[in-house]
């Protein structure tokens, strides 16, 4: 009776700190995307970004608002992140929506990740491909 009373104390206790370990992993999880989301929000150089339409048959479009002129690349990443295809478009100040014609890619049909990184920031969405 003394052994099980003592392994349910020894598993308690062990519970407990896994349960804080996980609490203040979570506590930094949450500080660094907090500090990343205010490096983000400091520069504002790309705002409401989409892609659309998902699923995508032919034609994908990535629209954005840019603060500034600049070029941007487009890259599209299979489900086990092998680049299958990127391409560098100019950016004008404004509302921008560029165009990738997914006829002339070979691009199988499947999930993927959408990528556009421009200036320092970079944005990825999940794509699936009819």
């Amino acid at each position: 009776m003394k052994k099980i009373f003592l392994l349910s104390i020894i598993l308690l206790t062990a519970f407990a700190a896994m349960s804080q370990t996980s609490r203040n992993g979570n506590d930094n999880l949450q500080l660094r995307n907090q500090q990343a989301s205010s490096v983000y929000l400091a520069d504002d150089f790309i705002e409401n970004i989409s892609v659309y339409p998902n699923p995508v048959i032919d034609m994908l479009k990535v629209a954005f608002k840019s603060s500034r002129k600049s070029l941007a690349v487009i890259s599209i990443f299979n489900n086990i992140g092998k680049q299958v295809f990127s391409q560098e478009y100019p950016v004008e100040q404004g509302n921008n929506i560029i165009s990738v014609d997914f006829r002339s890619k070979l691009i199988e049909p499947g999930i993927y990740f959408v990528q556009c990184v421009a200036e320092k920031e970079i944005f990825t969405r999940k794509l699936i491909v009819k």
